[in-house]
């Protein structure tokens, strides 16, 4: 199956492959809150696993990523059910990759390009920000934002879904910081803000855009020594939160898709959808399933994502629909336990796929009511949140 392509956006020192080792190491296994795990070709489990046992020593950090070195890492999600059947229904690739190959390109001019036409092609950016840069954001050191312009100037040619991912979430935890007065701390700086401001305006009347922490590390695993730098105090990492964002590309390319349905509609539908609430559009796709799979076949000769859609998640877009307008009901499903033991009784990947999407719903909502202010909605002079 084609898989979801997602492009790592991160200074140097960000966390990036950090990141993606400690993802690895929390999916690796089906945990008793997820019930799901990630599958990864050989030579990259072996690789991403060296580098978290690097994280787990008490001596030293991951090497920084060589500016020659780009590489593609394609994440399978794999449900293996009670019966010993294990169903793959969907991937995502994360390209990483040095952070001066595009902050400081001299010399990089093969793998810049690369990056940036990555870049171009994506539906979904996830932009690292290191924690402990924003932590001295607090102290009036904007050092941050001055490493983000060039970032931001690639982000503005495309118009991709784009979540701020704030690394090193301990740090900031541990300083009694929540993500609205990180948001708030970062929204004071005239040029981060415009730049979010141009993300809100190409994903209008969508999800909007995200920021997530992460720690890859856990809330009590190192501190910050006399010269900055991280020490170790021993223990375990345990991974806070990495999986969010592997999630969120799931629900937001439906989201998406629901989005781009409204713009292509009928005049007729059109009408009907200014007129309504997001609780009658959603129905109305509901109630509209040939509306939906016309759409489906019509534009999925333009786009790959929307083959990907049409040829392997079609219906788990529609149960993602029905997900939605249950949300508006009486509350959002909260019982994780329930919908993870509902995923492991699927019989075929279409079962574990629907499955998967009731659980991150849920797993999302549950995250969002834990870290209010944590989605920027749209664009007002207050910064309205979700």
């Amino acid at each position: 199956m084609p898989a979801i392509p997602v492009t790592v956006l991160g200074p140097s020192g960000s966390g990036k492959t950090v990141y993606l080792a400690s993802l690895f190491r929390r999916l690796a296994i089906p945990r008793p809150d997820t019930g799901f795990h990630v599958e990864l070709p050989p030579e990259q489990s072996t690789r991403l696993n060296r580098i978290y046992q690097e994280i787990s020593r008490p001596d030293a950090w991951p090497d920084p990523t060589r500016r020659s070195d780009v590489r593609e890492w394609e994440f399978t999600c794999a449900v293996r059910t009670p019966r010993n059947q294990t169903f793959s229904p969907f991937s995502i690739t994360y390209l990483d990759y040095s952070g001066e190959t595009l902050t400081e390109p001299d010399g990089q001019a093969e793998n810049a390009r690369r990056v940036l036409d990555r870049v171009e092609e994506s539906e979904f950016l996830l932009v690292l920000l290191d924690g402990a840069k924003v932590l001295r954001c607090f102290e009036g050191d904007y050092g941050l934002v001055d490493e983000l312009l060039q970032i931001f100037s690639y982000m503005q040619k495309v118009r991709a879904t784009v979540h701020f991912v704030i690394t090193k979430w301990d740090l900031l935890a541990a300083a009694g910081h929540t993500v609205r007065t990180v948001m708030d701390c970062l929204l004071r700086s005239p040029d981060f803000k415009d730049g979010v401001a141009v993300q809100l305006r190409n994903t209008k009347g969508s999800k909007g855009v995200r920021f997530l922490p992460v720690s890859s590390v856990g809330l009590d695993f190192a501190v910050p020594g006399p010269d900055g730098t991280m020490v170790k105090k021993g223990g375990f990492p345990s991974p806070l939160y990495v999986d969010i964002p592997f999630m969120a590309v799931l629900l937001d390319l439906f989201e998406n898709q629901l989005q781009q349905m409204a713009r292509h509609a009928t005049p007729e539908t059109q009408q009907i959808t200014q007129r309504a609430q997001r609780l009658t559009w959603v129905r109305m796709v509901k109630d509209r399933i040939p509306l939906v799979k016309t759409y489906l076949h019509t534009v999925a000769a333009t786009s790959p994502v929307m083959r990907l859609v049409r040829d392997h998640m079609a219906d788990a877009l529609l149960t993602y629909v029905e997900t939605r307008v249950a949300a508006y009901g009486d509350r959002v499903e909260q019982d994780i336990a329930r919908l993870r033991d509902r995923m492991l009784m699927a019989t075929s990947e279409k079962d574990a796929l629907n499955g998967l999407v009731a659980l991150f719903h849920a797993k999302l909502a549950e995250f969002e009511a834990e870290h209010p202010g944590s989605r920027l909605i749209e664009e007002e002079s207050s910064w309205t949140t979700a």
